[in-house]
């Protein structure tokens, strides 16, 4: 797919898109599998319970297991990633995970609802690893964060338009709706696979043999010792879990606190969420500029921090403001708007050190250990944010922002000074 000469001058020259054939390419996958996780997200869960007639404990239940089980495999698959390479991972988990969402159509008990959700799962957690080293493989290493900024917008976009679309299929038919929902999702997953087919991976050489010994050892040499043994990205990886406060806070708590303790319609969540999703797509590229090494990343982890905090006070203020409706929504506007700026900075931060601090000959291994922090987060996230707004409402967005900036000020001091290992020089492409 080639995008007009106008879109790609607009692409490359506004919001800094890097002029490469594989890129442009990339921008589609991402769109395309973001259309259909945003057609089956907000159904998934009334599928099973209303179509299928699971109980929704059993639901629940499943999902958690599926999920863990996706966790449990992120190491296997970072070995995959470094053995095979990730566009053939990326490849495989995307076949995966459409197998896995063409079984939801087949689902007729508990057992059968658990088998395909973990086969989902596994592709799903194993999926992020692998489009981050291919996207690392696509392009250098000043171009990586701006090309993973511009991802995200346009995963937002794709996210968007699954949603309307999903609406639209289940006004139009609501029992055949879910069925055409899933079997969409599942062959988005097919479209993407083909695209990544078409990308071109670099290849390395060395230019010595010190080089040799020191830049671009076998994949086999360490494993997941040598990652383990790389303190500072371990610890990087865990205080990630805390910097994702500004995910579990937006999606759950932004929600229960307007329902719990603000005057603010319920419809008004809508709003600040369409809002959210603008701002992601319209800033998250430009709010790169400037950042394209490990070193870069103290100030940005401070930005986030110092929003964050901004955000849980406006928070709190809305909760206090009484009936006075049109200060309650100014008041949640605002700090939706900081919100968003936590959550911009906080990504720029975990992408450039999670993927620049990670050598290119274990970076599978490395960044699937740091994809774990997602699934920690997930885990441990929501819980946190539902006790501390229905438990301790006057203290709730204080402690969310001691636990984000906590992460962020250890991640920048981390992060200070830290040393990249040296990128091999190109060689070749292959299609």
């Amino acid at each position: 797919m080639k995008a007009p000469p106008l879109l790609r001058g607009l692409a490359r020259d506004w919001i800094g898109l890097p002029d490469v054939p594989g890129v442009r390419r990339w921008a589609w996958v991402a769109v395309i599998d973001a259309i259909g996780t945003g057609m089956r997200i907000p159904v998934t869960v009334i599928y099973l319970t209303t179509v299928v007639d699971l109980p929704a404990a059993s639901v629940g239940i499943g999902l958690g297991v599926a999920a863990l089980a996706g966790t449990v495999c992120a190491p296997l698959t970072g070995a995959l990633i470094d053995r095979f390479g990730p566009r053939t991972m990326v490849i495989a988990c995307f076949l995966t995970a459409a197998a896995g969402y063409f079984g939801y159509l087949a689902i007729w008990d508990l057992a059968s609802f658990l088998v395909v959700a973990i086969v989902a799962e596994i592709a799903e957690h194993s999926g992020r690893p692998a489009k981050q080293a291919l996207v690392a493989a696509m392009v250098t290493a000043e171009q990586r964060v701006p090309l993973m900024a511009f991802q995200r917008s346009v995963r937002n976009i794709g996210f968007g338009l699954g949603g309307l679309t999903s609406a639209a299929l289940l006004t139009l038919d609501a029992q055949g709706g879910y069925h055409a929902v899933l079997a969409g999702d599942a062959i988005s997953f097919l479209v993407a696979a083909g695209l990544v087919t078409g990308i071109r991976v670099t290849h390395r050489r060395v230019t010595s043999p010190q080089a040799t010994e020191q830049t671009v050892p076998p994949a086999t040499r360490g494993g997941f010792r040598e990652v383990l043994a790389d303190r500072r990205y371990v610890a990087l990886a865990v205080l990630n879990t805390m910097v994702m406060t500004h995910v579990t806070a937006l999606n759950v708590g932004v929600p229960l606190w307007i329902d719990q303790h603000t005057s603010a319609p319920p419809g008004l969540v809508g709003v600040l969420f369409a809002m959210n999703t603008a701002l992601v797509v319209i800033l998250q590229v430009r709010l790169t500029k400037g950042v394209s090494t490990a070193g870069q990343t103290p100030p940005v982890y401070l930005r986030a921090a110092a929003a964050f905090a901004l955000a849980a006070v406006v928070y709190w203020a809305a909760s206090v403001a009484g009936d006075a409706l049109a200060l309650v929504v100014a008041l949640l506007v605002v700090a939706v708007l900081a919100h968003t700026v936590a959550e911009l900075y906080g990504a720029v931060g975990e992408w450039t050190v999670s993927v620049n601090l990670a050598p290119e000959h274990l970076r599978g291994r490395y960044l699937s250990l740091f994809s774990i922090s997602f699934s920690a987060h997930q885990a441990i996230g929501p819980v946190l944010v539902i006790l501390l707004i229905t438990q301790a409402p006057e203290l709730a967005w204080f402690v969310l922002a001691a636990v984000l900036g906590a992460g962020c000020l250890a991640s920048a001091w981390l992060a200070r000074g830290a040393r990249e290992p040296a990128e091999p020089k190109e060689m070749s492409t292959t299609p």
